[in-house]
């Protein structure tokens, strides 16, 4: 029985992080006896190479469809699956089983994040070419594979959310043969190290600063009025990540002595030692189906205050495991911290509770277990 892993991108010596959260799936299956190779689909074709123990291809339509006429496998496993990836599949006499994991853009409408394109004209026509070329013939190819009868295709959603807010209304139906299952959360690179109570003075923000979804402009406005408490000046803030809206929306508090500003892209591997150093995760969102920066935060032991958006609450307990405010609600973020302040036993008690329910739910064996059942179920 051997596996052949379908993707648009995939770690390299070159690109380490590129859909790492992909490759560590590929290891953990090897690890469990699986046959595993990955296809990278790509018209920059070139030599196979070997990654971390992976065989990694590079192949377009046309060597895909050679490949899969000379070598049988059981399953064809995709992620990131478009029409131009599976038409190599479409002219094949005899169809494999296959399993499609559903992450987010290539199965969500193009107004979902409307927002992200109202800041030019250039933004907002390059979407809109895009939803004639692109996302109308995405729709209606899901639409087909969900629906048709000649293959046996199976569906994994991170999200009950995910799937009933943005997949089923932009496809229009929904599949026969699906799974919830959620991205790993991995405890080996996300330990908790258990918080004292002066932990929660500090505050930590890490997120890309590409698009209004990952709503840092909130944080910006959290952090604003957070001044006018009492404490305010026991509290540091270190905001991470890079992108061309960082240095718009951290203009107005980079002259604030407490907040610290780095316009950097943090490497996976390094995050845990951030985590180490706070106490709270100030994770705000427009946009999430699932929240996996928010659920590595809640691992390593801090308490994460974000919006209960999409599949947020699915993976963060109000008041129990996090803190959710409703969406775009700075004073709901501000009075959540505040309380964290305030009362050093709350903040304890939800950052023990945060790490054991996260790992309870998207522990790498919880997750992996069940993605092996659908993998080897006929």
């Amino acid at each position: 029985m051997s596996y052949l892993l379908i993707t648009n991108t995939y770690p390299n010596k070159h690109k380490i992080y590129a859909n790492a959260f992909i490759h560590r799936r590929v290891k953990a299956y090897k690890e469990n006896g699986l046959d595993v190779k990955v296809v990278v689909f790509t018209t920059a074709v070139k030599e196979d190479e070997i990654y971390d123990g992976v065989h990694i291809m590079y192949m377009d339509e046309a060597q895909l469809f050679n490949h899969l006429t000379y070598n049988t496998y059981t399953k064809l496993l995709f992620h990131f699956i478009n029409y131009k990836m599976f038409a190599a599949v479409e002219h094949l006499e005899t169809k494999p089983d296959i399993v499609v994991w559903l992450h987010g853009f290539e199965a969500e409408t193009w107004y979902t994040r409307y927002y992200n394109f109202l800041s030019s004209k250039k933004n907002l026509d390059a979407v809109l070419q895009k939803k004639d070329d692109y996302f109308d013939k995405q729709r209606k190819f899901l639409r087909h594979l969900m629906t048709r009868n000649d293959i046996n295709v199976q569906f994994i959603y991170v999200s009950n959310a995910f799937k009933t807010l943005y997949v089923d209304p932009n496809v229009g139906v929904s599949p026969k043969n699906y799974n919830i299952i959620p991205n790993i959360v991995d405890a080996e690179m996300f330990p908790y190290k258990q918080k004292d109570a002066e932990s929660r003075f500090n505050i930590i923000s890490i997120r890309p600063f590409t698009a209004k979804n990952y709503a840092n402009d909130i944080t910006v406005e959290v952090i604003k009025q957070l001044k006018s408490k009492a404490y305010f000046n026991k509290l540091t803030f270190d905001l991470y990540g890079d992108g061309p809206l960082f240095d718009s929306i951290t203009k107005p508090i980079k002259h604030f002595k407490n907040v610290t500003c780095h316009k950097q892209f943090v490497p996976q591997d390094e995050i845990t030692y951030l985590h180490e150093r706070a106490g709270i995760y100030l994770g705000p969102t427009r946009h999430d189906s699932q929240g996996v920066s928010l659920n590595e935060a809640m691992s390593s032991g801090l308490v994460t205050v974000s919006n209960d958006i999409g599949g947020v609450s699915e993976f963060i307990e109000h008041k129990r495991t996090g803190l959710l405010a409703q969406r775009d609600n700075v004073e709901q973020m501000v009075e959540y911290i505040d309380i964290l302040i305030k009362n050093p036993d709350i903040f304890l008690l939800l950052s023990e509770n945060a790490s054991v329910d996260i790992q309870l739910k998207t522990g790498k064996q919880v997750v992996i277990k069940r993605e092996l059942e659908v993998i080897l179920d006929d």
